[in-house]
């Protein structure tokens, strides 16, 4: 199934733009429905000009009814029913500026609690941490781009969730596929300030992503490496908030970049082309995964936790 890349729920079908949003739809990918949605979470890079351009609209639901949803957003109450159930955040809409500022005033003045973010902040790329220690109350962080401490109370936001992983499909298939990849599991650790005094002023917006496959722990006391995970993230979330929210989106793949320099990624790679078993054409497959789309999400949503009232 394609998805919409503005709002990223299921595109009907014979449709030109999103039945939810609006939005113009991408012409179906070639490559089959798994990659017919290749950023995962929009159609411009950061560094784009579109990406500079355009707002986010993201609505808090927490105390919205669902009369209040229905007419808002022109759903009928079944639907606005399903939609305030979460009680949580929405993503709305990707717009122009001005677009975004008049759709904000509009639901506002339905009842609906609105935020606004660049869209460039929920794009931001992460800083991808290899390996480290875990201390009282620290991580001694190893990343692409040199040493990190991570000290609890300095986070603003944890964010979790399952990563989806596929071969993309054949064109052509002689053999059923047996092939199948393990479920991800990422971790972003949003900063309160910037983690680091030396970086730039824009990397107070980049989270740290830990790969719990491919992730340096050490000695893990879990045995597990997603409970490791979770228990570093643990260590040093102090009174931040933990979203786990991420996995009750339907996923969204586009092909998967290339796991970071390091041990376990390395191991992970040698398995991985030597797990193709089923494709029968002799061709290593493209992998696909929804990493693009958890850290759209992940962006999202701490830009929206960053311009929550602090008490």
């Amino acid at each position: 199934m394609a998805y919409c890349p503005s709002c990223q729920r299921p595109a009907a079908a014979a449709r030109a733009t999103c039945v939810y949003c609006g939005a113009p739809l991408p012409a179906e990918s070639p490559a089959g429905d798994l990659a017919a949605e290749p950023a995962a979470g929009g159609a411009e890079p950061p560094d784009t000009p579109g990406g500079r351009e355009r707002s986010l609209v993201i609505l808090d639901l927490g105390e919205a009814s669902a009369d209040t949803v229905a007419r808002a957003l022109d759903l009928s109450g079944y639907e606005a029913g399903l939609v305030t159930r979460r009680r949580g955040l929405l993503f709305h809409r990707i717009l122009d500026h001005a677009s975004a500022e008049a759709e904000a005033r509009r639901l506002a003045a339905q009842g609906l609690i609105v935020f606004l973010t660049p869209e460039w902040e929920a794009r931001a790329r992460p800083l991808r941490a290899l390996g480290g220690q875990r201390s009282e109350g620290t991580l001694a962080l190893r990343t692409e781009e040199g040493p990190l401490s991570v000290r609890r109370g300095k986070l603003l936001l944890v964010v979790r969730g399952p990563i989806t992983r596929a071969y993309q499909p054949a064109s052509r298939q002689r053999r059923i596929d047996t092939a199948r990849l393990d479920e991800g599991y990422r971790l972003h650790l949003h900063p309160r300030v910037r983690f680091r005094d030396d970086l730039p002023a824009r990397d107070e917006v980049r989270p740290v992503e830990i790969d719990a496959a491919t992730f340096e722990f050490g000695f893990a006391v879990t045995g597990s490496a997603r409970l490791e995970a979770d228990a570093w993230a643990e260590e040093v979330a102090g009174g931040a908030p933990c979203d786990d929210e991420f996995r009750r989106l339907p996923p969204a793949l586009g092909p998967a970049e290339p796991e970071p320099r390091g041990a376990l990624a390395a191991a992970s790679s040698l398995r991985l082309s030597t797990g193709t078993q089923g494709h029968g054409n002799g061709e290593r497959p493209m992998i696909l995964d929804n990493v693009q789309q958890f850290r759209f999400y992940s962006g999202w949503r701490a830009a929206v936790e960053r311009r929550r009232p602090r008490s």
